[in-house]
């Protein structure tokens, strides 16, 4: 990776971490169309940002999965060095930042997140439904089982599939289903090969209906910014990251999602996701996602650039709410899109 030299009079506006995938890249391009300067971290020397144009300084930091301490540590020293005026974290690397803020208040640095707290209770999936339910939010029947037979009797009254969810996941991985009748024995098994322990994941039922996902931008519990997309296509048909999607309005949905977000006095960007069942007009919530998603790239093309909006709140301590936007723009995941193309394809044969 090829490093470039900062001098006092070439000052840092933003600096990004967890730099190898296309969130973060697409987050960089949106900062970039500011002409901000932008010093990209990245723990891998590979990935979409670290070979754009787009960055004007790039920097390896270590894992925050395996090496959360050390990776903290490098971006301290790096802040300290680069002196941006602002820190965005563009990934689930947001949760270690938050866990360990306290070493950054002594560095002159804006960095807006919510608190650790806040953005494990809105992660945790178990939390997540309670508190949209509690909200009369509604959401697809769940348990979180303490034995083989409160899964099979939920199956009964339920039905199939059903979807297993750790508590802690993003996007498919931790998700799980059962599509066909099994018996005590058969679910143990299921249950031992996917690592799935009493008391870490949900079994919810499951309901049929589009993906839609609003993205938000919150300032201590106030809404500045709100995006609406709907999924077209998916990587995993059964669900997971999107592949082709349209920016759109859904008034219902939008009105949950502001009104989840408000109840925890949510900072920062996040997203929720939906599904809607077009027919029924019905609507359930499925997840928060409490910091910047896969699809980020399409907001910022129909208008609504979360990553300058998020830098301009943190510089400015607050920006003018916005809700207009184009509708109807389409932004695909090209590589996903192959691959989940690729997938109905060879199911079909």
């Amino acid at each position: 990776m090829k490093i470039a030299t900062v001098t006092p009079d070439s000052f840092i506006d933003v600096m990004l971490t967890n730099g190898w995938d296309r969130i973060a890249y697409n987050v960089l391009r949106g900062l970039s169309a500011e002409n901000l300067k932008v010093a990209f971290g990245t723990d891998k020397n590979k990935g979409m940002g670290v070979f754009s144009k787009y960055a004007h300084t790039k920097f390896l930091h270590a894992d925050y999965i395996t090496e959360p301490e050390k990776f903290i540590s490098d971006i301290c020293e790096k802040i300290q060095q680069l002196k941006p005026r602002v820190y965005i974290p563009t990934g689930e690397e947001v949760f270690a930042v938050a866990k360990y803020i306290d070493r950054f208040n002594n560095l002159e640095i804006k960095i807006p997140i919510a608190s650790y707290d806040k953005l494990i209770k809105l992660h945790n999936k178990s939390n997540s439904v309670k508190i949209a339910a509690d909200l009369g939010i509604p959401i697809p029947r769940f348990i979180v089982p303490t034995s083989l037979k409160e899964i099979i009797s939920f199956s009964k009254e339920f039905g199939l599939p059903l979807i297993f969810k750790r508590f802690l996941s993003s996007s498919s991985k931790g998700v799980y289903f059962i599509n066909k009748k099994i018996d005590e024995k058969d679910l143990d098994v299921f249950l031992k090969k996917n690592n799935l322990n009493f008391g870490k994941y949900i079994v919810q039922q499951f309901v049929k209906g589009t993906g839609y996902g609003v993205s938000v931008l919150f300032n201590n519990g106030e809404l500045k910014a709100l995006f609406t997309h709907k999924r077209l296509r998916e990587r995993i048909t059964s669900g997971g990251p999107s592949t082709l999607r349209i920016s759109t309005h859904q008034s219902e949905l939008e009105e949950y999602a502001v009104r989840l977000l408000q109840s925890v006095n949510f900072h920062g960007v996040g997203m929720v996701e939906f599904k809607y069942d077009e027919e029924k007009k019905r609507g359930w919530f499925i997840e928060v996602n409490p910091r910047f998603w896969g699809s980020v790239g399409l907001a910022i093309n129909s208008g609504v650039n979360f990553p300058f909006l998020l830098y301009k709140m943190a510089l400015n301590g607050d920006i003018e709410e916005i809700r207009n936007y184009k509708v109807g723009v389409k932004f695909k995941w090209l590589l996903g899109d192959i691959s989940g193309v690729l997938n109905q394809i060879l199911k079909t044969k």
